[in-house]
């Protein structure tokens, strides 16, 4: 048995050859086949058999995800019936490595009856498939990587770089910011982070806690313990925001007063605050079009759990707190 160690070494410092290559090879065809492209008004099409094919699935959502409308057709269902989608202006990205796939040709030469421009990725450069493009992007001719060289490794990597380099030109070209990215990317972890807001995940409405500043301490334990957020807002008559008691707070102000049972809301508030020598809670309010990962960075920056939201700075509509975030997937 040979050393299985060597072998994946061997083979990752072949194809990283490839690709070396691959980059050194790159010349105007490929500025030609972004032009194409960004000039068309329909989607990309992409095709491609067995491994290729494989290739061309993962470069469709690519294209995709980072501006550039795109499918993947198969060849085969492509000329019964699938057809249908492809428009005047669909520009054909097709994939093979010997450029002689007969199902591949076959589909290629109906589509040019109904599509538009056809941009191969290929090897050989005499073959059916570069006769009938328009633009090839021509990959090296390099042996397959590991033992018997006849799996698809090399050739596919080198396919996969070469549609991804497409994938990220046309994303350049297109000027695509990361808010439109994450627009395609809604539920990743990305698309939280620039999409998601305060009041996406604010507890607001009948489950915010908040008690009147002259209430009792009584009051104020049955509105933490009966919203089970551990914390509730202080607010004065006309319904601002004096500050924040939660449980850690509770736990201080025991600490330090013999019997909180007779203070008010707000006596209890105040003597529960941080002790000079603590960092000063420079922000403790948020609007509810916040970033929800900015409202993370702002209470690790003031090391606390929770941040009101309010609309005008004074009263409060809901309350936002760490464990949310974290758990949201932004943390």
């Amino acid at each position: 048995m040979s050393d299985p160690l060597r072998i994946g070494r061997d083979l990752i410092r072949e194809e990283s050859a490839a690709l070396a290559a691959l980059a050194d090879s790159i010349g105007d065809e490929f500025g030609r086949a972004v032009s194409l492209i960004l000039e068309s008004r329909d989607q990309v099409i992409v095709t491609g058999i067995g491994k290729s094919g494989l290739i061309s699935r993962k470069a469709a959502g690519t294209f995709s995800s980072t501006g550039t409308p795109a499918l993947f057709l198969h060849p085969v269902e492509g000329v019964h019936g699938d057809l249908g989608v492809v428009g005047e202006g669909s520009v054909l990205l097709a994939l093979s490595k010997s450029g002689h796939t007969e199902e591949l040709v076959r589909f290629i030469g109906h589509f040019r009856r109904v599509g538009g421009s056809v941009i191969s990725i290929c090897e050989s450069g005499e073959s059916p498939l570069v006769e009938l493009s328009d633009i090839v992007l021509a990959i090296p001719a390099r042996p397959e990587a590991g033992p018997l060289a006849l799996a698809p490794t090399t050739s596919t990597v080198m396919m996969l770089a070469m549609c991804d380099a497409l994938a990220m030109a046309l994303l350049d070209a297109r000027g695509l910011t990361e808010a439109q990215f994450a627009r395609f990317h809604p539920d990743g972890r990305l698309g939280r982070r620039l999409l998601l807001r305060a009041c996406d995940t604010m507890h607001g409405a009948g489950d915010l806690p908040t008690v009147p500043s002259f209430a009792g301490f009584p009051e104020l334990l049955l509105e933490i313990t009966s919203k089970h957020l551990g914390m509730t807002c202080v607010v004065n008559e006309g319904g601002g925001l004096i500050g924040v008691i939660t449980d850690g707070d509770l736990r201080r102000l025991f600490m330090r007063c013999a019997n909180p049972a007779k203070l008010t809301a707000h006596e209890a508030w105040q003597q529960s605050r941080r002790d000079t020598n603590e960092p000063i809670v420079k922000c403790s309010s948020v609007s509810p079009n916040k970033l929800a990962v900015e409202c993370l960075r702002i209470m690790r920056e003031n090391q606390i759990t929770v941040l009101v939201v309010s609309e005008d700075g004074a009263k409060p509509v809901g309350i936002i707190r760490m464990q949310d975030l974290v758990r949201s997937g932004i943390g």
